[in-house]
C-alpha cells in the first residue's frame, strides 16, 4: 500500500528553514512543501527553490489554508510560542525549531494550546537522533565501562553572532538557552535519568561581546540516578578546529571518548572499540526527519516528546537561576 506523505509548511525562510527542505526534498521528493514568511518575495524564493506549490505572503494566511497537515515552524525562537498556539488552534500539527521557547511560560503556552486543541507536536531537535548517541547508549547498557559515573561534554567555538541573535528581548537568554540545549539535551541521553538540579558559573572576566546574557557557561548536574554531569559551553573561545574537541563518560571500568559532535567514539573497558560516524549523517538531520515523516504516516508518536524538552528547558532555568544566586538550583 502506498504511503500518503504529509504536506509540510515551513513558517519563516532563514537558513535553517533552508537546511531542512533541502533534506525533506531529498529524502522524500514527492513530498509537498510549502512556505510563509512576512515578506513574499522570500516565501516564494524559496518555493521555487524546493519545487512548493504554495507560498505565503504571512502567516496568518498560511494557517487558514487547508493546503498543508504540519507547520514547521523555523522563525527566530521569540515567535515560536505565538505560531504554535495560533497553530494549533487551526488544528495544525506542529514541528518547533529549538530552542522550543525563550522561557517557561512561553513553553507552557505551547502545550496548553496542544492539549487543548487536540494536535501533534515536536521539538526538531536534531542530537537526540545522532548516531554517535545511539551507539554509545548502546555500549553503555552492554555494560563497557560498568556504571556510569559523570558525563563530560565540552563544546566551544568563536561563533560569529549577529542579527536577532544580538538583541536580548528576542533572544531570552544567552548562548546556553539558543545553541546550549542542544548539549543539554546530548547531556541528558547519556547520563540516562532525570536531572534533578544544576549549579552554574560564567567566567568573571570583562571582555567585549555582542551577545546578551552570557556567553560561556560551566555547568554540573545532578541526575536521579546517581549520575553526575558536566557541560562547558563557549560561544566566545577560539577552535582551531572549528568547532570540534572532545567529550567523555567516565565510568567503574571504562570510559568513553568521543568528539563532541558525534564524529568519532571509542570505548576502553571491558571492551574496545572504535567507530567513526559518516559526515554526512553524524548531525542526525536525516534521521531526524525520517523519524517525523515515518512515525507520523504511521500514526506513532513523535520524538522526542514535549514533555522531554520541557524537562531540558526546566534544567536551562535552573542553571540561570543557578548564575544569579550562585548556588544549586532545582529542576
Amino acid at each position: 500500500m502506498k504511503k500518503i506523505l504529509p504536506c509540510v509548511c515551513f513558517f519563516g525562510c532563514g537558513a535553517i528553514a533552508e537546511r531542512h527542505s533541502k533534506i525533506l526534498r531529498k529524502l522524500y521528493p514527492r513530498i509537498e512543501l510549502g512556505f510563509a514568511s512576512r515578506e513574499i518575495s522570500k516565501s516564494k524564493k524559496m518555493a521555487e527553490r524546493f519545487r512548493a506549490a504554495n507560498y505565503f505572503g504571512s502567516y496568518e494566511e498560511a494557517l487558514c489554508s487547508d493546503y498543508f497537515d504540519i507547520a514547521f515552524i523555523t522563525t527566530p525562537h521569540s515567535l515560536h510560542a505565538g505560531l504554535s498556539v495560533l497553530a494549533a488552534q487551526h488544528k495544525k500539527d506542529i514541528i518547533i525549531e529549538k530552542p522550543v521557547a525563550r522561557n517557561l511560560k512561553e513553553l507552557a503556552a505551547i502545550e496548553k494550546a496542544v492539549r487543548w486543541n487536540k494536535v501533534r507536536c515536536v521539538v526538531a531537535e536534531n542530537y537526540y537522533f545522532k548516531p554517535a548517541i545511539a551507539r554509545m547508549r548502546k555500549w553503555i547498557e552492554d555494560g563497557y565501562i560498568g556504571k556510569v559515573l559523570c558525563v563530560e561534554i565540552a563544546k566551544t567555538n568563536r561563533d560569529a553572532v549577529s542579527g536577532w541573535r544580538t538583541d536580548k528581548e528576542m533572544m531570552g537568554g544567552g548562548a546556553l538557552l539558543e545553541g546550549g540545549v542542544h548539549w543539554i539535551n546530548a547531556l541528558h541521553s547519556l547520563a540516562g535519568g532525570l536531572p534533578l538540579g544544576a549549579f552554574a558559573i560564567t567566567p568573571k572576566v570583562s571582555y567585549d561581546t555582542n551577545i546578551p546574557f552570557e556567553d560561556t557557561t560551566l555547568i554540573a548536574v545532578e541526575f536521579d540516578n546517581g549520575v553526575i554531569g558536566k557541560l562547558f559551553h563557549s560561544w566566545r573561545i577560539p577552535n582551531r578546529f572549528r568547532g570540534l574537541g572532545f567529550s567523555k563518560i567516565y565510568g567503574t571500568d571504562g570510559v568513553i571518548t568521543f568528539e563532541s559532535n558525534g564524529l568519532y567514539a571509542s570505548v576502553y573497558g571491558r571492551k574496545k572499540k572504535k567507530v567513526f560516524f559518516s559526515p554526512f549523517s553524524f548531525l542526525g538531520f536525516q534521521a531526524m526527519h525520517r523519524a517525523f515523516i515515518e512515525n507520523y504516516i504511521d500514526n506513532k508518536p513523535w520524538k522526542p516528546e514535549v514533555e522531554r524538552i520541557e524537562v531540558e528547558m526546566r534544567l536551562i532555568d535552573a542553571a540561570y537561576r543557578s548564575l544569579k544566586s550562585r548556588r544549586f538550583e532545582t529542576v
